[in-house]
């Protein structure tokens, strides 16, 4: 039973959703854990203060609270040590949390964070940096590249309209894409490391962050009507039916463009192409999962 956690919080989340945390740090002070809150500082700071937390041996686990880019950073944090981590989800996609199946409930949450199974990952790398879910390069680089994340914290997921639709608007882009040493073209690509996408959308039905290994998806599609047929299928669930998108399981992705082409990584702005990523060659990270499959079924895939 875990009794010691240092918890690091993005204060950039809506209100209700801080009250959760507020609400699952409650549960684990009732049943007698100690919380060491991380709050109110940049996302560098708090990665720093996490890594000398880790590495000090005095937590039984770190918490990230937050979305998949904060708990990216947090696990950046306790990569290559023992100290394990646990989520509580805040963000407005969430991938993560639908990939463990975990609970949204605080009484739960600080259930699994006490007494769930730690699962080890291996991570993947984007050009030599740890991430846990996917890179992509093209449409949605373009569309976490305009996000205003002020906008994001009181609107949630209707922040990203604008941005989707002026990323809609310009001209596919033109990727050369080399998997596994095989040179292909695409207007946008996702490595990805998991099944889910953009919160419960499926984008790769056999792909697990438990497994080692990443799937790159191509959009192919040369014109702004093919890409928005592929955004339309992957929301209906049948994006393995769509005629201008491809899976391709891999363990290196290489992604590179004439012109300068938005890259984000686990929904974080990660600047422009190239982009390198490749599933061997990073740290493992101590997942805490809820008991039982990583990976479950849902209506969406």
């Amino acid at each position: 039973m875990r009794r010691r956690f240092f918890l690091i919080e993005n204060t950039t989340a809506g209100t209700g959703r801080r009250r959760l945390v507020a609400r699952v740090v409650e549960h684990l002070e009732a049943a007698g854990a100690s919380v060491e809150r991380c709050i109110g500082h940049s996302a560098e700071e708090a990665e720093r203060r996490a890594a000398a937390a880790a590495r000090a041996g005095r937590y039984d686990a770190l918490i990230a609270a937050g979305g998949d880019g904060t708990i990216r950073h947090a696990a950046r944090a306790v990569a290559g040590t023992d100290t394990p981590l646990g989520i509580i989800p805040l963000g407005t996609a969430n991938v993560l949390a639908h990939e463990i199946a975990i609970a949204r409930g605080a009484r739960e949450l600080a259930h699994v964070l006490q007494a769930g199974p730690a699962a080890t990952l291996e991570a993947p790398l984007a050009n030599g940096e740890l991430f846990l879910l996917m890179a992509g390069a093209g449409f949605d680089g373009r569309v976490i590249e305009a996000l205003s994340h002020a906008v994001k914290g009181r609107v949630g997921k209707l922040a990203y309209a604008g941005p989707i639709l002026r990323a809609l608007t310009v001209p596919p882009d033109a990727l050369d894409v080399r998997i596994d040493g095989v040179l292909h073209r695409a207007s946008w690509v996702v490595a990805t490391n998991a099944r889910h996408y953009a919160g419960r959308f499926v984008i790769a039905p056999s792909t697990s962050v438990r497994e080692a290994g990443l799937r790159a998806v191509l959009f192919s599609g040369a014109g702004r009507g093919e890409l928005a047929a592929s955004l339309l299928a992957l929301v209906a669930g049948r994006l393995g039916t769509c005629r201008h998108v491809s899976v391709h399981a891999c363990t290196r992705v290489e992604v590179s463009s004439q012109a300068r082409v938005p890259v984000q990584v686990d929904g974080d702005a990660f600047g422009a192409t190239p982009l390198v990523v490749e599933a061997e060659g990073g740290p493992r990270v101590s997942l805490i999962v809820p008991p039982g499959p990583v990976n479950m079924p849902d209506n969406a895939g």
